[in-house]
């Protein structure tokens, strides 16, 4: 029973000796169930580097379609200016079903001022392409059902929190 209490004592003596840690030191928003993300907050799509267009929250696009039911098919990102864009998972994670519904996504919802309405490889023979990789959209929540997904939060900049520099 003594040594119980001593080691109880000592743990005690070394938790309070240790300082606190700032609340926000174990946020870390590039791991976690946007792993697969080829972006994460808070960084910037494209070009430029500007604080309008780091990202501030990414979502998950999911399926509700039969053959690929509850699976990510890719993500919905938010910039600081709040516009949207459409991405695809990284390549490794994506299936030829995976590919097809989000190409179907994108289809429907791109803005009018964007010409591309199917994401163009990344790589053709294993040389990289340079194609642009995200398109802005536009997703209202009534075409959810119609489109066969859902949106799932992922990771999202606190509310408050200054956003870091983009340029550095």
């Amino acid at each position: 029973m003594l040594v119980a209490f001593l080691l109880a004592s000592i743990v005690q003596i070394a938790q309070a000796g240790m300082p606190a840690a700032p609340p926000d030191a174990t946020l870390v928003l590039n791991t976690g169930p946007c792993l697969d993300s080829p972006r994460s907050v808070p960084q910037v799509l494209q070009a430029p580097a500007v604080t309008a267009r780091q990202l501030v929250r990414i979502d998950k696009v999911v399926s509700t379609a039969t053959m690929t039911e509850n699976e990510v098919i890719g993500f919905l990102y938010t910039q600081q200016d709040g516009t949207l864009w459409l991405g695809q998972r990284s390549a490794q994670y994506m299936s030829p079903a995976q590919a097809a519904q989000i190409n179907q996504v994108l289809a429907s919802t791109h803005m009018p001022s964007e010409t591309a309405n199917a994401f163009p490889p990344q790589t053709r023979l294993g040389v990289k392409t340079n194609f642009q990789q995200y398109f802005r959209v536009q997703i209202p929540a009534s075409s959810l059902a119609a489109l066969q997904i859902r949106i799932d939060p992922c990771v999202a900049w606190p509310t408050g929190r200054q956003l870091p520099d983009p340029s550095l």
